[in-house]
């Protein structure tokens, strides 16, 4: 598995997949919490003023209350006990009881209006990186594994609920109980707050340090975390087990979990420890404040300058100054955790969006499935990284209603020139228009709703067979989903099998043939009833049977549709509209097939090699057969 390099992160194809991607921008980790991430976070906030408000105002009915026990049990001892005045000590007990009673009432309001807050911040959040990660270009999930989307989505926000609801108004209540404290306190008496409070700065000491150090840590135990969550993304689900057992690697990727596995933990132990450490430092903190107040204190009981009962309220006063102290030390720290875990989700949000909604959108008459359009790609060059065009100034109009067929050899680029069309990627320079209007101009709703998309990796949700097919047409009626299921040459599929259109197909389909999942996909698009067609035909792994099926639905998929299709199997083509044999990202012959069969070129090649192997090895000898 190579050697494990920086956090623990094994070498090998994982970790350049994870380097390049940090260079891409799409991890950016270690960086310090900003003012922008604070001022993002306020703005999260912001529509949930009102509750946060009622939240804080709450708290400050609560810190009020908290600061009558004490000036009670001052009158119980010195009043009551001290004047021998039985007759108030029942009223003094009673009120030791209610107003205990009344904060607690009040602090269950504010954690209910804390939660409800917290968890409209997470749901905001969530649809939004949702929302925004479904616009992200087809690039970013080229280079980034699903796991790591999951995690942001789901890590993330999990460690930001927790954060919200420990520290919403934890720095606000925390800042106005040491405030109205300490002036009750010096009210009561200046010498013994004075004394009192002479140890409160210290712990204003380690608050820097371990917010930095947490800061850090949780940085760490994210990204370990993703890394985990990818690594169970790729290989314990059903297209990666099959993979797994196909190859007997079981062992080999369960002893790369543990590694994770222990990364994580590893991770979750040093971002533990940086609060325990802190917890240790004011409690000892904690205990000087105590001693120097009973010490002074009893000096000046002893001597008549206080009352015993004043004393005793210091004491209890001193803890209402302590715990907020070290919770504000300890919130702080949560904060700058809080911030590390703000910073990935807003990074994940600032990904750049590849493929941008214009921001003036042309108008466009046409209508779904009324009028085949003409798709035209106007001297298209593209490239998926700076310096590697694979496209070169590509030419051509695929006529309204016609066929349009991309052949040629493997990685010459058609795939990527139907990816174009679609709108999945746009032109390095020049462009492709739609009914002459650049795609670049119109809405993407538009374009889905004009056109559709059946690629060679087909995708099945897991759920029935008819949801499936009704997928880009949800509110289609019951006969027009058994009428698409017919011309997709389903019929017998669904006549076979026992629940009919109620079976559930599996995850990605995998109950079904890759004959059937084919035709599912073409029943989805004729279903769509598109004005334009985009097809990756992927008959050439089917059996005859499969393949004479899945022609007779293409045929009727394509009837008074424009078509731009792959054809994997040149049969296939041998009545296109129009031929376009691609070679190195560039046209290199156009026409019918019997021109091009005539013309000895590529095509005829090609051609040669599928249906007459010994043909096609004495064409390819001939000086310039594969220029056209």
């Amino acid at each position: 598995m190579g050697s494990h390099g920086p956090m623990g992160l094994g070498g090998g194809p994982m970790r350049a997949v994870w380097e390049q991607r940090r260079s891409l921008g799409y991890i950016e980790g270690g960086q310090r919490p900003s003012r922008e991430t604070a001022r993002r976070l306020l703005a999260v906030l912001r529509p949930h003023a009102p509750r946060l408000i009622g939240a804080m105002a709450l708290t400050v009915l609560i810190v009020l209350v908290g600061l009558v026990p004490p000036l009670l049990m001052r009158a119980v001892i010195d009043t009551a006990i001290g004047q021998h005045r039985p007759q108030i000590l029942v009223y003094l007990a009673g009120g030791l009881v209610v107003f205990p009673a009344v904060a607690a009432l009040a602090s269950v309001a504010q954690n209910y209006l804390n939660a409800v807050v917290s968890q409209g911040v997470i749901h905001d959040l969530r649809t939004a990186m949702y929302e925004h990660g479904q616009r992200l270009g087809i690039d970013f999930f080229t280079r980034t594994p699903g796991g790591e989307i999951h995690s942001r989505l789901v890590n993330d926000l999990n460690a930001v609920q927790q954060v919200l609801r420990t520290t919403m108004t934890g720095l606000f209540v925390n800042a106005l109980t040491i405030a109205l404290t300490l002036t009750t306190m010096f009210v009561l008496n200046w010498q013994l707050a004075a004394i009192s409070v002479l140890i409160l700065p210290a712990f204003a000491l380690p608050v820097l340090s371990f917010g930095r150090r947490t800061y850090d840590a949780i940085t760490r135990t994210q990204e370990s975390l993703s890394r985990m969550t990818a690594h169970l993304e790729e290989t314990l689900t059903l297209s990666g087990i099959v993979v797994v057992k196909s190859f007997g690697t079981r062992q080999r990727e369960a002893d790369h979990f543990k590694r994770l596995s222990q990364e994580v933990s590893t991770a979750q132990v040093q971002q533990s420890m940086v609060g325990q450490w802190l917890t240790l430092v004011v409690s000892a903190l904690s205990a000087i404040g105590p001693a120097l107040l009973y010490g002074y204190g009893g000096y000046l009981v002893i001597t008549g300058s206080v009352q015993l009962g004043t004393v005793v309220a210091f004491s209890t006063y001193l803890v209402q100054l302590y715990n907020p102290a070290s919770s504000l030390a300890g919130s702080n720290t949560t904060l700058m955790g809080g911030l590390a875990l703000f910073d990935r989700i807003f990074r994940f949000l600032d990904l750049p969006i590849d493929v941008p909604e214009p921001s003036e959108p042309a108008p466009l008459a046409a209508q779904p499935g009324v009028t085949p359009l003409a798709l035209r790609y106007d001297h298209v060059r593209f490239s998926y990284r700076q310096g590697e065009e694979v496209l070169h100034g590509v030419s051509f109009e695929a006529r309204a209603g016609q066929l349009t067929a991309l052949v040629g050899p493997s990685g010459a680029g058609k795939s990527t020139i139907l990816s174009l069309g679609a709108r999945f990627y746009d032109p390095t320079s020049g462009d492709v228009l739609l009914d002459g209007v650049s795609l670049r101009s119109l809405r993407d709703e538009t374009v889905r709703d004009l056109m559709s998309v059946v690629t060679q990796e087909l995708f099945l949700f897991h759920t029935t067979l008819e949801e499936n097919v009704r997928y880009g047409r949800p509110d289609a009626s019951a006969q027009e989903v058994s009428d698409a299921v017919e011309a997709a040459q389903l019929g017998d599929l669904v006549s076979a099998l026992p629940e009919g259109l109620a079976t559930v197909v599996g995850e990605r389909g995998y109950r079904l043939s890759g004959g059937e999942k084919q035709r599912v996909a073409i029943a989805r698009a004729i279903l769509r009833n598109p004005s334009v067609l985009l097809l990756d035909e992927a008959t050439s792994s089917l059996d005859s049977h499969a393949e004479r099926l899945i022609q007779q639905a293409l045929q009727r998929l394509f009837h008074g549709r424009t078509v731009v299709a792959i054809a994997h199997r040149l049969s296939t083509v041998l009545a296109a509209d129009q031929i376009l044999v691609v070679d190195g990202g560039s046209i290199a012959e156009r026409g019918r097939h019997a021109e091009l069969l005539a013309q000895g070129g590529l095509y005829a090649r090609l051609f040669h090699e599928q249906f007459d192997p010994g043909a096609g090895a004495e064409a390819a000898a001939r000086p310039g057969a594969a220029q056209g």
